[in-house]
């Protein structure tokens, strides 16, 4: 969630870069969020976090309680000859053949508990070339379900309906036909639809909104080739404690799903102005594996934005880069959400391309 780098290893190391830091020489802080004997704080170098192990969870029973496995599915198409090692994340593509991993959540994405209305997301995700295989289902509840057996290789049909959270689906397109036309990829949930190329889908972070009641789509996207997709995703709470600055706190997965760790951090604005993100990584058992810092911004009011880091090891040497979005509620309502990617081994350009790993600071 495998050949290229154990699966606890990849997940750690690419979940961190979420999160930013908090203003005006202010610490910010959290029940539970000390660091030895001292507050974390965004004027402290990667906010203060340390190298040293955690108890599991960072001992924050709501991490381990809400930031759990998503369920897999028993999709009979993921099991067929060719698609099995076209799947592995952790594999170059076999005989060519390309694989894009694509995480979707729907719905209010911040959480809303006092919302009333519930919205049917009832839709489809259809390739037009290639086999479309199920992974995971996110957050699907009993009335919730993935239309099974599956008769068409390309078309995935679902049931959901949201009220005060989200759903979500974690696909996998394997472009296995050997057309030279240029593969496409149309997701349909009550009133939204997008229909994106195969090329769309490499390096994508698209956040939408849907509707008038703070509805929104989130895809998060990433696609191997030649090389392996050394990476995986990250989603949790992007929360705001103040006007400009919070604190984030979730999970990071390989490019399969498979729940690798959990991650925490700080967000905000430094003294100097600078809009940055500090936090740490730890696996499954607490065990140190990284440290993430970078920038965010926002891309739409003061709700929406984006953010883009890199990830240290013990030694504080640059090993991979984080990418993603996030929207939070108000200051104040422990709302928050966010998705993102992590590449290891590679520092992730805006433009999706990537970079060897160096030292150069981002953040921090």
């Amino acid at each position: 969630m495998k050949k290229y780098f154990s699966l606890l290893w990849i997940s750690v190391l690419f979940a961190m870069l979420v999160f930013s830091a908090c203003s005006n020489n202010e610490q910010l802080t959290s029940p539970g969020e000390e660091i030895g004997e001292e507050a974390v704080s965004l004027e402290k170098e990667f906010g203060g976090y340390e190298s040293n192990d955690e108890t599991t969870a960072f001992g924050d029973s709501e991490i381990a309680d809400e930031f759990g496995e998503d369920e897999v599915v028993a999709d009979a198409f993921a099991t067929d000859t060719g698609i099995t090692d076209a799947l592995n994340p952790g594999t170059a593509a076999v005989d060519g053949v390309k694989a894009c991993f694509v995480r979707i959540t729907w719905g209010l994405l911040e959480g809303d508990s006092t919302a009333t209305d519930g919205i049917n997301w009832n839709g489809s995700a259809q390739v037009s070339r290639g086999t479309l295989v199920v992974l995971r289902k996110i957050r699907f509840e009993d009335n919730d379900s993935i239309i099974l057996p599956r008769t068409d290789r390309q078309l995935v049909e679902f049931i959901s309906d949201t009220k005060s959270h989200f759903d979500g689906l974690l696909l996998a397109i394997i472009d296995n036909d050997s057309t030279d036309e240029e593969g496409t990829f149309t997701f349909t949930a009550g009133d939204y639809s997008k229909t994106l190329t195969f090329s769309e889908l490499d390096s994508l972070e698209l956040i939408e909104p849907v509707g008038a009641l703070g509805h929104e789509v989130s895809i998060i996207s990433r696609c191997k080739a030649v090389v392996p997709f050394g990476g995986g995703f990250m989603a949790g709470r992007w929360v705001k404690t103040r006007e400009h600055g919070g604190i984030f706190k979730g999970r990071f997965m390989s490019g399969d799903g498979a729940h690798a760790g959990h991650l925490r951090g700080i967000w905000g604005i430094t003294d100097n102005g600078d809009p940055v993100f500090k936090g740490k990584m730890i696996d499954m058992n607490g065990n140190f594996r990284a440290l993430i810092a970078g920038q965010w911004g926002y891309d739409r009011d003061s709700e929406v934005g984006s953010f883009r880091g890199r990830i240290v090891d013990r030694s504080r040497d640059t090993i991979g880069s984080v990418k993603g979005h996030f929207k939070t509620g108000r200051a104040g309502s422990d709302r928050g959400y966010f998705q993102g990617r992590f590449q290891l081994g590679k520092v992730e350009n805006s433009d999706g391309t990537t970079d060897s790993s160096s030292n150069s600071d981002s953040g921090n």
